[in-house]
């Protein structure tokens, strides 16, 4: 598709770093949480772009900038490097056991019982209905006895276990013995059979991400069918708008449940606002993925029904992960690793189509808040210095974390380039017209310092590049 070109981004600025902070969602501090702020009304995606990459984030319409070396929990710019990206041992599992329910139906802690024994459920809502529940209660004669035969089982408390008898087994041990007993029947030696595992185990390990997640397509008659649908947000797509009831409505669960929101407060006009609501102008390039960069939802869709629902930013050089939420009758399938997993996987598909594009940018990543360190275990990843902006891989910068929560990573002889900015250059839009902060100063005379301060801590913040290129508005 032929490119096509948009108009200049327009911000209108905020501040807020200078005032006392406000609630912070991790140490639950109420006044600490400290940051600038700005209102988007409209960005290019390479200007949403050049600003995550000066630690900037947004929410909705509204774009943030923690002020580091104040605020009370550091939130860290972190991005993964997606065409290299290794799976953990972790990483696997959680796709396994995701592909076992797809493809067998089996929940997480689920496993083959003898015939006529009931399966344990995982984890996950309880889907037995009370007539299930009444017809398992046994009648008070049953009980007694079964009371009985448990009183004469339950073992005596003793010195531990008993040292003439043999130690037990792993239970990956005793299904190894259980698999080559199983070959060696067939025929094979006991050394053809090791040998035989061995080889499944190495050919096991050379699954790429991709393998790993195109197994339940390539399999016949699933339990489950997944399908991941991507929809432009904005501007909204048929699809979109079709889908957004029930997409609220997963938005709602997951609030209330995961969150422990009041029912009022995921309200459709607080998910629109929050997102749906995009300044992201709609773009397409000559080299660039085939559905064109902006704003999106990736829906997961099992059984035809949505489940859960990632939105992202597909800019210039990566996809921006903004938010996942998920129905929490769910919860067992772990579908915030396995939609991370996804995107990188996406990245690397519309790597494909558009070379730039190689990261998978996972939002902040906060040290000092241990149930976000997640993030920095999908190697390889960086961490932005939070006063030059260089990239430094988080191996590098943990340590520095481990003794102060706000560090920078460049070296100190190291300076930000993008940071030195002519004031005078600084794009201006005032009475709908576009025009250098100097002429605006022309149009002005009467215009105080105090302008200038606002002016060059804007420029300072967004750096040269967006501060030449966006209209920043003055009344």
């Amino acid at each position: 598709m032929a490119e096509e070109s948009v108009g200049p981004g327009i911000v209108e600025w905020y501040g807020g770093g200078d005032r006392p902070g406000h609630r912070c969602g991790y140490c639950k501090s109420t006044d600490s949480n400290v940051s600038d702020g700005m209102w988007a009304h409209k960005l290019t995606v390479q200007d949403y772009q050049d600003l995550i990459d000066r630690g900037w984030r947004r929410s909705g319409k509204y774009c943030y900038k923690p002020k580091m070396d104040t605020t009370c929990c550091p939130h860290y710019t972190i991005k993964q490097d997606a065409l290299n990206f290794k799976m953990s041992k972790s990483h696997k599992k959680i796709i396994k056991q995701f592909n076992k329910f797809l493809i067998h139906g089996k929940k997480k802690g689920e496993h083959d019982k003898p015939e006529g024994e009931e399966s344990v459920k995982g984890g996950g809502a309880d889907t037995s209905s009370k007539e299930e529940t009444s017809v398992n209660h046994n009648s008070p004669k049953e009980d007694k006895s079964m009371e009985a035969e448990q009183i004469k089982k339950t073992p005596k408390p003793g010195l531990g276990a008993d040292p003439t008898k043999p130690k037990c087994k792993k239970a990956k041990d005793l299904r190894r013995e259980k698999k080559l007993a199983k070959q060696t029947e067939k025929g094979q030696t006991e050394r053809q059979a090791d040998n035989t595992e061995q080889s499944k185990q190495q050919k096991s390990q050379e699954k790429t991400l991709e393998d790993l997640l195109r197994e339940p397509e390539q399999t016949e008659n699933c339990a489950h069918k997944l399908e991941i649908r991507l929809v432009r947000s904005e501007p909204a797509s048929e699809e979109f708008t079709r889908s957004f009831t029930p997409a609220h409505n997963v938005y709602h669960s997951y609030q209330m449940i995961i969150h422990k929101d009041p029912p009022n407060k995921p309200s459709v006009a607080q998910y629109t606002r929050f997102l749906c609501d995009s300044p992201l102008e709609e773009e397409y390039r000559e080299g660039g993925p085939p559905m064109g960069y902006g704003s999106f939802h990736q829906h997961y869709l099992l059984d035809g029904q949505i489940i859960a629902v990632g939105v992202i930013d597909i800019l210039p050089s990566c996809v921006s992960s903004v938010y996942l939420y998920y129905d929490p009758d769910y919860d067992f399938l772990s579908l915030g690793t396995y939609s991370a997993l996804r995107e990188i996987a996406f990245v690397r598909e519309l790597n494909k189509k558009a070379p730039d594009l190689k990261y998978y940018y996972m939002g902040y990543y906060i040290h000092s808040c241990p149930k976000m360190r997640y993030k920095g275990q999908y190697y390889p990843s960086f961490l932005l210095c939070p006063e030059v902006f260089s990239w430094h891989p988080i191996e590098e910068c943990s340590p520095k974390l481990d003794k102060n929560r706000y560090s920078r990573f460049a070296d100190p002889d190291k300076e930000d380039e993008g940071g030195r900015v002519d004031l005078d250059s600084v794009m201006i839009l005032h009475r709908r017209m576009a025009m250098t902060y100097q002429q605006y100063k022309l149009l002005n005379p009467k215009t105080k310092t105090q302008h200038d301060d606002v002016v060059r801590k804007y420029a300072g913040f967004v750096g040269q590049s967006c501060a030449t290129r966006m209209l920043l508005y003055r009344n």
